[in-house]
């Protein structure tokens, strides 16, 4: 017998399991008040051969659907262009195992009160629940043919604010978890790898953190900077290792809590002292660098551990996402000692760069590095004190 959607009704077993899903998620919405999930947010549960999904996604990730412009899904817009936001939700949310994409068997759209809106709000100023919100919840039942191993996810319902550009979900399979945040660069990903492929990708995330984190690239400029020769790159690189190493795995594993709201701004902070050290310090002391430089590694450690826990440490493995997360950090540094010290020899070799440090006398490009930095790290420290 067939449904409304042409396909055979789901067993009393699955419309059971449908039925809970349901129930779960308005008890859930009881008890943290209008919404039924934070923005950007969302889990996904394999059960068997059966994939559900919950997920609230971002008006602005689709096309088409907003008519009067705002930016907002309403309830009127919703049921207006039900079966079109269906369609853009199964095209560009899909589950595969292996190529073979799943088959969606049930889809649901809900509508979101407006946040704008206060709990119990009356007079002229209130606005109406209809009104919408700039996010909707999206509820999908996936099947397959057999266990979905491996299983993989690619979405492309990324909105146009910058908060809407990343989405974090949750992933269970009995006792198994995992965490994930996809972004428009990072949008597919494989579920519940091996060991091996889990340690490769954390890898790879540590190296793309410290080679493309702005503010801890600059601190370690300020930090190569001040002085030469390998003896002391290799002791201040292996102090800050140290150190974030530290504060990093014990904020990882819970034994230390560090509100980012103020470990973002002492990291500018940690840029301003070191290249304002450079600009008064004729040539850096090394005990005292050292000892500097570890402190404002332990500094680092925790934005870092903030990068990762955004990341989601993989559930089963997680002594193994923390060691691959270190190691590509470590990779990355070698990499940016490595470009530094090719910068460097190959503007030494060059006749203008020669003539250039000549004419400058005391104000080396050392300490020009380091001005453009502390000016840098004032700019990040006022930026993220003002939000």
């Amino acid at each position: 017998m067939l449904g409304a959607w042409g396909r055979p009704k789901p067993s009393k077993r699955q419309a059971l399991a449908w039925a809970a899903l349901l129930l779960g998620l308005w008890m859930w919405a009881g008890q943290a008040g209008a919404h039924l999930m934070p923005a950007q947010q969302g889990s996904l549960h394999v059960q068997g051969s059966t994939v559900l999904a919950m997920v609230a996604l971002p008006v602005s990730a689709l096309s088409q659907v907003d008519d009067d412009g705002d930016g907002r899904l309403s309830d009127i817009e919703v049921q207006a262009h039900l079966d079109s936001i269906k369609n853009q939700v199964k095209a560009r949310f899909r589950l595969f195992k292996g190529d073979t994409p799943g088959r969606v068997e049930q889809l649901q759209v809900l509508a979101e009160e407006d946040e704008r809106t206060p709990p119990l709000a009356s007079g002229p100023t209130a606005l109406a629940p209809s009104a919408g919100a700039a996010y909707f919840l999206m509820l999908m039942k996936v099947s397959f043919a057999g266990a979905p191993e491996p299983l993989r996810l690619e979405t492309d319902l990324f909105g146009s604010a910058a908060r809407e550009r990343q989405l974090t979900l949750k992933i269970t399979r009995g006792e198994d978890t995992e965490a994930v945040v996809l972004t428009p660069w990072r949008n597919t990903h494989q579920l519940f790898r091996s060991p091996l492929k889990v340690l490769q990708d954390y890898t790879l995330v540590g190296m793309e953190h410290i080679v493309w984190g702005w503010d801890h690239l600059t601190f370690l400029l300020t930090v190569l900077v001040a002085a030469s020769g390998w003896g002391y790159w290799w002791r201040v690189l292996t102090g800050f290792t140290v150190a974030h190493s530290i504060t990093l795995t014990a904020s990882l594993l819970g034994f230390l809590q560090a509100p980012t709201a103020w470990v973002e701004p002492l990291i500018a902070a940690s840029i301003v002292l070191m290249a304002g050290l450079n600009l008064v310090q004729l040539s850096a002391v090394l005990g005292q660098r050292l000892l500097l430089v570890f402190a404002c590694g332990l500094l680092h450690g925790m934005g870092f551990a903030s990068a990762i826990s955004d990341l989601g440490l993989h559930g089963a493995y997680q002594w193994t996402s923390i060691l691959g997360f270190n190691v590509g950090i470590e990779l990355g540094q070698i990499l940016i000692l490595l470009v530094f010290l090719a910068l460097s020899k190959g503007l030494g070799s060059v006749a203008w760069a020669q003539a250039v440090h000549q004419r400058m006398g005391r104000f080396t490009l050392e300490r020009w590095v380091s001005a453009l930095a502390l000016a840098v790290g004032v700019f990040w420290l006022v930026e993220r004190l003002w939000e």
